[in-house]
This record gives C-alpha cells, sequence and structure tokens, in this order.
C-alpha cells in the first residue's frame, strides 16, 4: 500500500524502487501518515531515532511514536488548515522506549488529492541532541564567561575595532573610578583612559599584526588623574570571514608592584651611594674627595645636573663652596655668595656654640646662589649635614621645575646621605687634629732628641776636656808632691799612691761615661767605627755573640741619620742584653736606594708584642719607633714567646752629605 502511495507521487522518476531507496537512506527520520495520521512508511533515520522497526510503528498514529501533547493540539491533519499553511515545523521530544528521550526538529507537511482534500503527509523530523548539547555548552560557557567577567579582579574591556569601549567588567569600573558602566562606555574613544594615548596605538597595531599581545606594560589615568600601572594582554575579536571585529584585552593592576619595585631600587641606590662614600673614606682621608665622591653619586642617583656641598667656616663666619658639579666655574668657585632664604636659621648656623637635637632628617631649607658678575643666580633647595649636634654644611640641589626631593624616597636618601656625611666630615676634621698633633709631636720629639744629643756632647766634652785636665792636672801635682817629699814620709807616698790610683780609675770611669754620652768616633770616623767599637766592648763584657755589617756605605751619610743609626743599635742592643736573655744578636745596616734599611734580630726569649709585663719595658721600643718617625721611617717588630724577636726599621736617604 505504501509503495503503491508512494509510486503515484513519484512521476518525476522511472522507477518507484528509486524513490524509496533515497527515503530509506535519509540521514534524517521520515514517516508517511494518512488522511487518519496512521503511519505508512517510515525509513531507517526514523527507527535510530525512535528506536522502532517499521513493522512496528506500521498502522500507528505518529503521535503515539512521538508522545508529545503538541501532536495532540497541534496536528495539522485534525485541524485541517488551509492550502498556504499545508506545511509546519516545530520542536518535539520523543520519548524512546528505552527511556531515553531525544529532541528533535519535526517539519511535517500535509499532502493533497487534485481537489485539494487532505490525503496523508509527510513528516521529517532531525535528531537535534548534539546541537541540544552546543546549545547547552553555550549557554553554561556564556555563564562561566560572565561569571569570570564579572568576578575578575582584573580589568577586562572589549573595544571596538575603531576604539570604543564595548564593554567593562565591575573590576574596571572600579579600577578606573567612574561611577558606573554607562559613564565608561560613554568616552568617546578607549585613549582617553590611557595615561599616554600612544600606548592604545601601539598596543592595537601589535594585536593587528600578531592577533594578540600579552604583558604589554601600558599606564592608566583614573577618572581622579591618579596614574595606574598596568600589565596589559589581549587578542583580537575576529567574524568568520577572519577579520578583525575589535579587540579584547585584560590588564592587571601592577602599581603596587611597580612602587615597591621602585622603592627596593631606591634603597638600592642609596645603599650604593652610602657605600660609595664609605669606600672613598676607606681609599683616602682628603675630606674633598670624600665629598666630591658623594655629590657625583647622589646626583647619579637623584638624576640631577648640577649640585654641590657647602661648609661652615667659623672662623670667617660663612659658608664656602667646598666641592661643586654644574653650579659654577672652576675658577668662579671661590667667589659665590650663597643667601638663605631664612635669614633667621642663616644666622643661627654660623653661631660657634649652635647645639642641635639629634634628628634622622632636618628640614630642607631654600638658598640663592649669585656669582659676583652679571650671571644670574641659582635657586637652590639644600639639607643640612649634621653630626653629634652640630652643623657642617649643607647639601645644595638646582632642581628642575616638577621635581620633589623634600618627600618620599628621596627625602629619605638625603636624610641617610646627610648624617653620613656628618659623620665622614667629623672624622675628617679629627684625622686632620690628629694629623696636625702628631707633626706637631714629631717636630717636639725631634727637637727633644736634638737637644737631647746636644747635652750629652756638651756633657760629653765637659766631662772630657774640663773635668779630665782637672783630674790630670791634680795627678801632676801629687805627683811634684810625691818628689819633693823625704824618705821618712813613706807612709804619706803610699797615701799619695792611692789618691792617684783612684784619680786614674775615675779618669776612666769619666772617659767611659763621656763615649756612652756620644762618642767621640761617631763625629770623628763616622757610623761603622764607633758601633764596631761599641759591640765590640759589649761581645767582650757580656759574652753575646755579636753578628755586626753595614754593607753599601760608600760614603758617610748626614750626622742626624748616623746619630739616630747608633742610638737605635744602642737601644736595641740595650734590650737584647737586659731582657731577651739572648746567645746570638745580629745588627745589620744596609744602605740601598732609597732607604736605609736597619735590622736588629736575637734568638732570645720573645715576648707578646703589646702585653710586657711592665710598661716601663716598652719603653725602649718606643724610643726607637719615635726616632725612626723622626727621620720619616717605618718601624715593625715580630716576635713571639720562645721565637726571639725581629726588628726592622727603614729610613729614608738624605741627599745632604757628612762633611768629611
Amino acid at each position: 500500500m505504501a509503495h503503491r502511495f508512494l509510486n503515484e507521487r513519484a512521476k518525476g522518476l522511472q522507477n518507484g524502487e528509486d524513490l524509496l531507496q533515497i527515503l530509506q537512506n535519509l540521514p534524517n527520520g521520515l514517516f508517511v501518515v494518512d488522511h487518519l495520521g496512521k503511519i505508512n512508511f517510515s525509513n531507517m533515520g526514523a527507527e535510530k531515532i525512535t528506536g522502532l522497526t517499521a513493522a512496528q510503528v506500521m498502522g500507528m498514529a505518529c503521535r503515539e511514536v512521538f508522545n508529545s501533547p503538541a501532536c495532540e493540539t497541534d496536528c495539522p491533519l485534525t485541524k485541517a488548515p488551509p492550502a498556504e499553511q499545508d506545511t509546519y515545523t516545530r520542536e518535539l521530544e520523543v520519548d524512546r522506549r528505552d527511556g531515553g528521550k531525544i529532541p528533535i526538529i519535526c517539519s511535517f507537511s500535509v499532502l493533497r488529492d487534485l481537489d485539494g482534500k487532505v490525503t496523508g503527509g509527510v513528516g521529517v523530523f532531525i535528531d537535534i541532541s548534539y546541537r541540544k548539547r552546543l546549545e547547552d555548552d553555550l549557554r553554561n560557557s556564556e555563564t562561566r564567561y560572565r561569571r569570570i567577567f564579572e568576578g575578575s579582579k582584573d580589568m577586562i574591556l572589549i573595544i571596538s575595532k575603531d576604539g570604543r569601549i564595548v564593554d567593562v567588567n565591575p573590576a574596571g569600573i572600579d579600577l578606573l573610578g567612574y561611577d558606573d558602566k554607562e559613564e565608561l562606555l560613554a568616552l568617546s574613544t578607549v585613549e582617553l583612559i590611557y595615561d599616554n594615548p600612544r600606548h592604545w596605538r601601539v598596543f592595537q597595531k601589535q594585536i593587528n599584526k600578531d592577533g594578540f599581545v600579552k604583558d604589554f606594560e601600558a599606564g592608566f589615568r583614573k577618572k581622579d588623574g591618579t596614574r595606574l600601572h598596568c600589565l596589559l594582554s589581549g587578542n583580537a575579536a575576529r567574524d568568520r570571514l577572519g577579520e578583525i571585529t575589535g579587540y579584547e584585552s585584560i590588564a592587571k593592576d601592577i602599581t603596587a608592584r611597580m612602587d615597591a619595585i621602585r622603592s627596593f631600587r631606591k634603597r638600592h641606590w642609596e645603599l650604593w651611594l652610602l657605600n660609595s662614600v664609605a669606600f672613598a673614606m676607606n681609599r683616602t682621608q682628603d675630606l674633598d674627595e670624600i665629598l666630591m665622591t658623594a655629590l657625583k653619586k647622589v646626583l647619579e642617583v637623584l638624576s640631577l645636573d648640577s649640585g654641590g656641598i657647602f661648609l661652615i667656616d667659623q672662623e670667617k663666619l660663612t659658608f664656602s663652596l667646598r666641592v661643586q658639579e654644574g653650579l659654577a666655574q672652576h675658577n668662579d668657585a671661590g667667589r659665590c655668595r650663597v643667601e638663605f632664604r631664612d635669614g633667621s636659621l642663616m644666622s643661627a648656623l654660623l653661631k660657634e656654640d649652635l647645639s642641635l637635637e639629634p634628628e634622622p632628617i632636618f628640614p630642607p631649607f631654600r638658598a640663592t646662589l649669585a656669582l659676583r658678575d652679571s650671571r644670574p643666580s641659582r635657586d637652590l633647595t639644600c639639607f643640612l649635614i649634621t653630626a653629634k649636634g652640630r652643623a657642617y654644611g649643607f647639601l645644595a640641589f638646582e632642581v628642575p621645575h616638577g621635581k620633589d626631593l623634600t618627600t618620599g624616597e628621596d627625602f629619605h636618601t638625603l636624610g641617610s646621605l646627610a648624617s653620613f656625611l656628618g659623620g665622614a666630615i667629623e672624622n675628617a676634621i679629627l684625622q686632620e687634629t690628629i694629623r696636625k698633633h702628631r707633626e706637631e709631636l714629631k717636630i717636639l720629639t725631634a727637637r727633644l732628641f736634638h737637644s737631647q744629643e746636644e747635652e750629652r756632647k756638651r756633657i760629653a766634652r765637659e766631662l772630657h776636656d774640663e773635668a779630665g785636665q782637672a783630674l790630670t792636672g791634680i795627678n801632676f801635682a801629687l805627683e811634684t808632691i810625691e818628689k819633693e817629699l823625704s824618705g821618712e814620709t813613706a807612709p804619706v807616698k803610699g797615701m799619695i799612691a792611692d789618691v792617684k790610683k783612684q784619680i786614674n780609675q775615675t779618669h776612666q770611669e769619666m772617659r767611659r761615661l763621656s763615649y756612652r754620652l756620644h762618642p767621640a768616633l761617631l763625629t770623628d770616623l763616622g757610623l761603622e767605627p764607633a758601633l764596631d767599637a761599641y759591640l765590640t766592648t759589649i761581645s767582650k763584657h757580656s759574652g753575646l755573640a755579636v753578628d755586626f755589617k753595614m754593607v753599601g756605605f760608600d760614603s758617610r751619610v748626614d750626622p742626624d741619620t748616623e746619630t739616630v743609626l747608633y742610638r737605635l743599635s744602642q737601644e736595641a742592643t740595650t734590650n737584647v742584653l737586659k731582657h731577651a736573655k739572648a746567645k746570638q744578636f745580629k745588627l745589620w745596616i744596609v744602605r740601598g736606594y732609597p732607604k736605609i734599611i736597619f735590622l736588629a734580630e736575637d734568638d732570645g726569649i720573645g715576648f707578646v708584642y703589646g702585653e710586657l709585663d711592665h710598661p716601663g719595658n716598652a719603653l725602649g721600643l718606643l724610643s726607637m719607633r719615635e726616632r725612626a718617625a723622626m727621620l720619616g721611617g717605618s718601624f715593625s717588630i715580630r716576635t713571639a714567646p720562645g721565637k726571639g724577636t725581629r726588628i726592622r726599621i727603614e729610613v729614608p736617604i738624605r741627599e745632604e752629605a757628612h762633611d768629611d
């Protein structure tokens, strides 16, 4: 019957079997029903969708198969619609016998005879389960996207190709400080929210080129003018033809991170600055070099071109420009005059008895630097340099318009530097004072040693000449008296002989004392004969084995150097005899260029240098050190308990020759 029905409607085909085969192979389900809605034909596609075979559905009403309320109320066959509405399409759900449900789209066409009478219908239905899943997925994706879009803490912007803001999430509204989304969407272009509009143009150009941008640093401007530093990523939105229709971007606010990085860098630069000044202090004691190093480094840290350091001159009651960079020509630095905006502060700083309460950093002040010619004055921002309640000067910088050193990290950096420089200046002043005192002490010591040597010479000369001659005269007088006495006065002659013997002993002792005070050999013949005689005598009376050498002395050195070397030798020998308990003593004096090397070494008991049992024992070593320093030389000692002692002294050779 179904074959006949289809064959009657297959006038365009040569064989009805061909039509039947085509219908069977359709991917979609197909039912052919009569005018009562009974199924006359069901293809294989319908079998797959409904789960019922063609034999099972044959004679069933299609509404029984679909089991849908719409089939009961809206069936075209029962409504007998007009011819112009013979085709209906609706979405249904098939209840399968296995309990499953399959959504379908059913398209039903009414069949009529030549008289327009309804003779049946054809229903084509499509399984839309996959599409439904896609739609569900799409809805879920849209929900997730909207949830992410709305809930993201980063700013998300949807921008049209012409640069208008299409959509923005709540985080973006809050981040930019606008009242609502409409206020943002009303902006004529997205460039208005960029701190630098060029950032948007570069961002857009990069997306147009590569299709995306990742981690692009850009600045945004909030509604109140505050600047945001953001990390921007985005991609292009395209149509089906691949043409760019807009841009999607997400901006992460990294302002706090960048502020932390800048703060870290500032701290790094501050430590680098202070370390540079500390290194300069370790390298040199020259105050100007230390100040110049500090000035150059701080100008580099602050990105400034000109500045200077003024020190307070209490004697002249003024401020001297000690070092400067870019403030004046070098030959003009001494002719600069600085005037404070606050005259009372200027007067207070020049007071000698000014005492300040210690502060981490004192408030900055303004000053004007005037050159004594027709050139314009320079406006300076100044920071006080103090240490231990005393003001030593101030740092001064020519600050360009728009830059502020009175707040923030730069302010703290300058406070640290000012305190550091205060200590450096105080230390330099102290070192200079110590150096002057050492020079004065050296001069005083030299004068003392010189006076001592002159007094020794005078006493030695008087002992040798006057006292010696007096004793010789007394001895001659006694001999004359002895000759005039008769033989009966033998006891008296014996007494005179005893007196003469005592006089000779006293004379010999006076000669030895005179030699100790100042040996005539040193003045007459020079250092080597004098030391040779002295050490020979010492070795003879003490049993000390002495190794004495003088090398390179083809001619005599100046008298002062000879005297110092002789006294050094005496002192070294005396120390060995008194304290070392040594058996061997080596004394070498080598004349090289540009120094004379004095070397004294023994094999005695040694000691811990600086930990002598009695302070008096160190006076000899102190005397040797001072005598060496008097000639501009150096003193070093190497000793340890049980290891003996080695003294090395180097003194420069003086050009003046000894008068032979």
